[in-house]
Parts: structure tokens; sequence; C-alpha cells
């Protein structure tokens, strides 16, 4: 009783003291059959909130037996008017002055779930009542801190604005910008919260290359508001609410195209400001807040305690040629609208120079354009330098790493000439992409270096059919194929004549029959059985895929079973489903499909705008002129296929130079002698994988001879190859390492 009358006081007390601002009470609050038993009795007020709840949990919510309803409308209102602090008095995104409505009523929180059967439910959800005031609708279990009502409050102040700042708000009722308000309102919870700055990384980094408002990352992109913010501050992003414009009825404004405007830019300029924030995401460079570290931070994390959320960080080329250093993007992989690609480069010269030309395929689409360019980081991960950025669909650019840097990466952004506006779900097959070829020098990418993987590589060996890793939890039969690049991880099953090849993973999984994982494919748990192919791009984490199943493109599905003969690619995220058809898309009535409707590869939604490729020609990838790496080799092979005979790729003695090595099988440490180099020449010793590349560097300084361990450098036995350059000079010769 006492803590009855002790919770009615400081509703008294609260309700006083809170008198200048009013209490709206909505047209629902009469005819809505569950909102009409509100009352007084069951409310609480704070100086800038009112919490209605229903009759299921009393007058007293705070002491209702179900902890699952139970809650304290006090605790509840002191931290959404600190929130409401941080967003209205510090960061001043809407205005409550007297005379605005947010001046005059307080804003309304409906307790769901606690009418009735029937009544107002769900988790929660942030608008407005009429045309009046900001209201949300929340379950008891999403107000225990400020992680959902922050984000929710932040609704409630969007729709404020369109009631009382901005009438002709672009933002509103215009899809192209719907993914915004989602957006935007993560952003809003990380300023008054900065440790939801690493939320949802793997969905983030799994969808970096689709265009920027895309549906798949719509909770996820706010990072490229903390640049805004780094840049501008936050009355920027304050203002492209209050500033967006409707040009008609129906036509509201773009995000971007309101920062744009505001900013009085081209659309080159756009593309260059997106360019720098896309550069950012390689060390998760955001200075504002603190951000930058808390996401990386969260990133580095997930790297070695839970690496199988790193699907796509990264992006893999595919190869096109070993010997010239040719590679291209597939068209899973490739940028859309600003979306971005990420591509380490590990160098393989001593002067580590590397010289990238880049080509993008113009005749894909009528808005095709990229920016590129490199960014280096130190050893902790953090950003060094940034390059130039390069605009022209064709050229070729340089960076020599400064010895203080330990990685270097190229970043390519889909930089489109013409902005577009993409409805809500218009699916994969009608968004632009922007397809390109590289040709390296001095340098492989991400996949094709010899350490590829390495750090996962622990308690496990080479499966004896392929000779890729599995590990020693994990039972892979020997019909079975694992590639030389993919991995078998965890406690997988692999059985019967089923492949694991291209750079797929593997983990915790039942594989068997004649099932092909392949491509850059990640599946994590579940069942994959029958002639199922899972390939590209595609993520499956705890799924059930049986039958003909092809699941490709940049698919990311969780805990589906998919049987008969489906396809499914594009960018879908589908439920459960049997019925064969072509599924490229989330069903949405702008892209016209239905759950599991069984159309077909040639049904509208599923023909692609963009223009098919043809693969460029050596001669239009020729170098201008030959990148050099300080008289060293300038770039190296790590395409096993083609390396036989075994030096092809790297070339002969000259002269009569030669390498003597004792001993040789070696199964630890041995001795090098070099014969016929001047003695008072430097030469450099490079040793080579069978795949053609460099493992470790030694430079011997007038000196011929030097002794060197196996596990400085190797932990698989095999054949690997020495090569010393000096003098004008190369001596080969071939390494057997023996366990």
């Amino acid at each position: 009783m006492k803590k009855v009358l002790s919770f009615l006081a400081c509703l008294f007390m609260t309700t006083m003291l809170s008198a200048q601002k009013t209490v709206y009470i909505p047209p629902e609050f009469s005819t809505d059959p569950y909102l009409s038993t509100w009352s007084w009795s069951r409310s609480y007020q704070s100086a800038n909130f009112v919490v209605f709840w229903g009759n299921v949990v009393g007058t007293n919510p705070a002491t209702y037996s179900d902890p699952t309803l139970a809650f304290n409308p006090v605790a509840v209102c002191d931290t959404l008017e600190k929130i409401y602090t941080k967003y209205i008095t510090q960061i001043g995104f809407c205005s409550d002055t007297a005379t605005k409505n947010l001046g005059k009523y307080k804003l309304i929180i409906v307790m769901n779930d606690t009418w009735g059967n029937g009544g107002p439910s769900g988790w929660a959800f942030g608008g407005a009542y009429g045309n009046t005031i900001g209201a949300m609708w929340v379950h008891p279990n999403a107000t225990r801190d400020g992680g959902v009502t922050s984000h929710e409050l932040t609704h409630s102040l969007q729709a404020m604005i369109a009631i009382q700042e901005n009438p002709n708000c672009g933002f509103n009722d215009y899809e192209p910008a719907g993914f915004f308000w989602e957006t935007h309102a993560n952003f809003m919870r990380t300023q008054m919260y900065p440790r939801f700055a690493n939320d949802d990384l793997p969905r983030w980094m799994a969808t970096s290359m689709f265009h920027y408002s895309s549906t798949r990352h719509h909770y996820d992109a706010f990072k490229m508001l903390w640049y805004m913010q780094q840049v501008d501050g936050i009355t920027m992003v304050n203002r492209l609410w209050k500033e967006s414009i409707r040009t008609s009825a129906s036509a509201g404004e773009h995000p971007l195209m309101t920062y744009r405007r505001l900013k009085s830019w081209t659309q080159a300029q756009l593309n260059d400001f997106m360019f720098d924030y896309a550069k950012r995401e390689v060390a998760c460079d955001y200075t504002v807040n603190n951000f930058g570290a808390i996401y990386k931070a969260e990133r580095d994390r997930l790297k070695t305690q839970e690496p199988h959320y790193i699907w796509r960080l990264y992006t893999m080329l595919q190869q096109i040629s070993a010997s010239t250093g040719r590679y291209k993007i597939d068209n899973a992989s490739a940028p859309q609208d600003y979306g971005y690609n990420i591509i380490p480069l590990y160098t393989t010269c001593s002067g580590r120079n590397v010289t990238v030309k880049f080509k993008g395929h113009t005749e894909v689409n009528s808005t095709a354009g990229w920016r590129y360019g490199f960014v280096a980081t130190l050893a902790d991960g953090t950003i060094s330098r940034y390059g130039a950025t390069a605009t022209a669909n064709e050229s070729e650019i340089s960076f020599t790493m400064n010895s203080n840097e330990s990685q270097l990466y190229l970043v390519v952004m889909g930089a489109p000439t013409t902005h577009t506006s993409y409805v809500w779900e218009p699916g994969w097959p009608k968004i632009r992409r922007y397809p390109y070829e590289l040709r390296i020098a001095n340098a492989v990418p991400e996949g094709y270096q010899s350490t590829f993987r390495s750090a996962y590589k622990t308690n496990g060996h080479t499966h004896t059919n392929g000779g890729g890793w599995v590990a020693n939890s994990a039972s892979v039969a020997s019909t079975a194929y694992v590639g030389p690049k993919a991995i078998v991880l965890g406690n997988s099953n692999v059985t019967g004549t089923a492949q694991i090849t291209g750079n797929a993973w593997v983990e915790n999984a039942t594989v068997g029959n004649t099932v092909t994982i392949s491509g850059n494919a990640s599946i994590y748990g579940g069942s994959y059985t029958g002639s199922a192919i899972v390939t590209d791009n595609a993520v499956l984490t705890n799924c059930t895929v049986s039958g003909n199943v092809n699941v490709k493109g940049d698919a990311l599905e969780w805990g589906v079973t998919f049987g008969n003969s489906i396809i499914v690619g594009g960018d879908a995220e589908i439920g459960s489903c049997a019925t064969n058809g072509t599924y490229l898309q989330v069903p949405h009535p702008n892209n016209g499909r239905n759950d599991c409707d069984g159309k077909g590869a040639g049904d509208a939604s599923n023909v692609d705008i963009n223009s098919a490729w043809t693969q460029f020609t050596d001669a239009q990838m020729a170098w201008s002129t030959t990148p050099s790496c300080n008289g060293t080799l300038s770039s190296m092979s790590a395409d096993s296929s083609t390396l036989t005979p075994a030096f092809t790729k790297i070339g002969s003695s000259t002269g009569n130079t030669r390498i003597r090595v004792s001993p040789n099988p070696v199964s630890n440490q041995f001795t090098v002698a070099l014969e016929g180099f001047t003695a008072s020449s430097n030469v450099q010793l490079i040793i080579y994988n069978n795949q053609g590349a460099p493992v470790h560097v030694k430079d011997l300084q007038r000196s011929r001879t030097a002794t060197l361990r196996v596990k400085d450098w190797s932990k698989t036995s095999g054949v690997y190859y020495l090569r010393a350059t000096g003098d004008n000079k190369t001596a080969i010769e071939k390494l057997v390492v023996a366990e």
C-alpha cells in the first residue's frame, strides 16, 4: 500500500511540475475499442512525455506479476527525458518553443500488449497521432534501457518535422527516402549511446556493394552521416529534414539530392564526397564521438572470435590471368550506386610500389561511373594515408607504401553520372551495377596471397582430395573434394562426393551427396543434400537445402528450407520455398513478386536492366608503361593451375648463377649458398610457394650465404622455389619442405 501511495504522490507532483505542457488526447482514444478504456489512473507524466497503459497490468505496472509486461513508468520517462535533452536541447533536431506543437503538448507513449488481446501490440514503433504530436507504441520489454526508445523517439520527432517545421518535407511519404527514416533513427541513437556504433556489422559488411539507400541495409547506412557530421557538423544532418522539399504531390527528394542541393554541388562533387566516406570504411576512420574506434573494435572482435560473420568484408576478384595480373569483378560483387568494394592488396616486391590499371565497363548502363583509390593502414589497422581519388573510366594509378605501413587496399565505388532514386524494393535486376576490370603489378589481391585465411587454419589438416583446409573437429570423407582455397571448420560433416571449392567457407554444416559449395559462398550450420549448388556470394545460416536448388548471387538467408529446383539469387532474402521459380529479389508490389510465386527467369521482375558485358582483351588492358619495382620482380602469380612446369611464371636462371640448398628436402633449418653473383653486390632472395606467391624475403647484402628456418615462413609442407636476383642476374632453385 505504501508503494502505491508513493507512486501516486510522485505522479501528482510530476504532473504539477510539468504543467507547462498539456496532454493531447487523440481521437483514437475515443474510437478504438481498446484505447477508449484509457484512464488517468493508468498514466504517468513527466515534463515532456505522457505514458498510457492498459488495464492488464493495473494501476501500478511496476509490481505486475509477469516480468515481461511489468515496467516502471518513472524509469521509462526518466530515460526518455535524457534522450529528449540530447535530441532537442543539445542537437536541436526539433524546436520545442512555445509556439510549436512540441512546445505545447507532451509526446505520447502507449505501452503495447497491456490492453488485452486485440489491443495495441508489437515491439516498438514511432510516429505521431494525427497531425498534432509525436507518439510511440512500445512493448514494456523494449523500454528496459534507451536502446530501442532512442530509435523510436527519433521517428516521433521525424514526424514532428512534417507537423510543425517543414510541411513540405520531401522525405514524407516518398518511397526512395523511406530507407532514411531508419538510417537516421539509428544515427541519432549513436549520438545518445555511442556503443551502438557497432550495431549489426555483419549485415552492413555483407551489403557494402549495394546502393546506399538499399533496403538490405537501411538500418545500417548511418556511417555516411557520421562523416557528414565530421565534415559539416550535425546541424547539416538536421537540415536534411528541415530543408528537404517536394517537387510535386507524389515526388519528394532523396536525402543525397537534398544534401547535394544544400551544398550547391554537381553530381561529380557528390560522388567525390561519397567516395571520401567509402574510403573511411577500410579502417573505420570516423573521429567524431569515437565512433570509429567502437566500430573497429567490434569488427576486429568478429574477425578473431566469430569469423563466420565476416562474410563479404573484402571483395574477392576473379582471376583472368595469373601471368599478367589480370582480374575482374563479378556481377554479384560489382558496386551499385554509391556502393563500394574494399580489395586488400599484398605487395610482392621490396620497393612496395603497386600499380593498378583500372578499366570500367561503360557499356553496362547509361550512368556508369566510378571512383577508386588506395588506402594504407598501420600495423594496428588504423589509417595511415589516403591515396588520390581517381575518376576516369580508364587509368593507371600507383602507390608506394611507407616502411611503417602494414597493409594496402584498393577501394572502388560505383559513382553514377546521374543519380537514381530507387523505389522501395525495386529488386536486384532493376538496380544499376558498375563492373570493372583490373590489372595489378607488384601485388596480388585478397584470396591470392599465400597467407589467405592462415589465421583460421589451426588445429587441422589439408584434405587428401583437393588440399583444402579441414579442422580436426570436422569430418570430411575421402570421396569429397575440398579445393585448395576452401575451408571446412567446426563440427561440419561432409560426405559423398560433395565439393567444397573456390573460396567457400563451410562451418558446422552437414553437406552430402553431390552438393557443390563454391565461389565465395559461406554456409554456417544447416543441412545441404541432393545436387544443390551454393555459389557466388551466397550466405546461408542454419538452412536446409535439398534437391536441385541453386542459391547464388548475394542471397542472404537464415533458417529457411529450400527444395526442388528453385533458384535464389540477386539480393534475395526470402522465406522457405520449394515452388520452382527464379527468386532474385525480396517480394514486394514494386517488383511484382509474391512469396514463393513460381515466376521464372523470363519474368519481367528478373529481366536485368544492366547490359551484358564482354571481358576486355589483353590489348585493352595493356600497360602504357611497364611498371617496375626497383629492378625486382614486378608481378607474381598465385594461380597454381598455371604453374606447370614450376617456374614458368617466375623465370629461369641466367648466366652461371646457382643456388645451392642444403639439406633439400628440409624439415626445419637449411642453408642457402649463392654462386655466380659479384661479391660486392646486393642480392634479394625470395621464397615462393607452389602457387607463385612470395612467402618470405631476405636481402643478402655482400653476403652469399644464409641460414633460414622453415617455421619462420611456412606451416605447410610441399614444393617451394627460391629466386635470387641481383647484379642483373637471376638464379632459381626448387625447395622441398617435408613434414
